[in-house]
């Protein structure tokens, strides 16, 4: 094979691909509001053989701003920040598999091509869209350091529509011990060239993490909105009860994934 690359486009020296190959470095900012959902609407989101949570309709949306680089081109926030920057929102359902609590993640939204890319290659459904969040400096004259009273929001918009909206106001210092368990299982889909009936990869993967650290956590109250739309199915998460919100920062690498299950 004469091109080269780990994914399209392929090319001669193999560097016109939109993303690097594994392990990929992370470090990030977020927002995260705890909530509840209708069990009924999180269990049509479950794949078999995920089931429901032992929390039912626990579920967590997060507004992150990341930058992450890759062991071929640790330099990429120096030499190229752009292609090391993005933001997101995911949203997450409580699941168990095999008596194993984790996570799925039926919808995510980012800002940026080769996030959108690489998360579909592990499982993450990502959609484009412009993503927006409070960035707080402890030198601004009027929003200063954090502490008690300060607020954050994330604010998700896509094609004309708003998406969704979440803020926090910070109530105090947390810990690591406040934060969920982050165990994710991904579905990986890849329609078919000949039969669009019939994929032609779908499996149930876990993400291989390593190296995860969490930074400063900070608790807090929160509110969380899903805006009704006529492409997205968001809104039927909408929150029955919203548990609280956090922000903190966080650093991980993600070496690639397991297969748990071939359909």
């Amino acid at each position: 094979m004469r091109l080269k690359g780990y994914c399209l486009p392929l090319s001669p020296e193999g560097r016109a691909g939109v993303v690097d190959p594994p392990p990929w470095h992370y470090g990030g900012d977020v927002i995260e509001v705890v909530f509840k959902a209708d069990p009924s609407e999180v269990e049509k989101l479950l794949p078999e053989p995920l089931e429901l949570g032992s929390t039912l309709g626990l579920c967590f949306a997060w507004f992150v701003e990341w930058t992450s680089v890759s062991d071929v081109n640790p330099d990429l926030a120096y030499l190229n920040p752009e292609r090391s920057q993005y933001r997101e929102l995911l949203v997450a359902v409580n699941c168990r598999l095999g008596g194993e609590e984790g996570f799925t993640v039926p919808y995510i939204w980012v800002d940026n091509d080769f996030t959108l890319l690489r998360g579909w290659f592990q499982g993450f459904p990502k959609k484009l869209a412009r993503i927006y969040m409070t960035r707080p400096h402890p030198l601004n004259p009027r929003i200063g350091p954090l502490r008690p009273g300060v607020k954050l929001k994330g604010i998700c918009e896509a094609h004309g529509e708003r998406i969704a909206e979440a803020s926090v106001t910070l109530t105090g210092r947390g810990s690591a011990e406040d934060l969920l368990r982050y165990r994710f299982y991904l579905l990986r889909h890849f329609p078919s060239a000949d039969d669009p009936s019939r994929p032609a990869v779908m499996e149930l993967v876990q993400s291989i993490v390593e190296n995860f650290k969490v930074g400063e956590v900070w608790n807090g109250e929160a509110e969380l909105r899903f805006y009704p739309s006529l492409f997205e199915e968001l809104d039927k998460l909408s929150p029955v009860e919203v548990l609280g919100g956090h922000y903190f920062s966080l650093g991980m690498t993600i070496r690639g994934a397991r297969v748990l299950h071939r359909y």
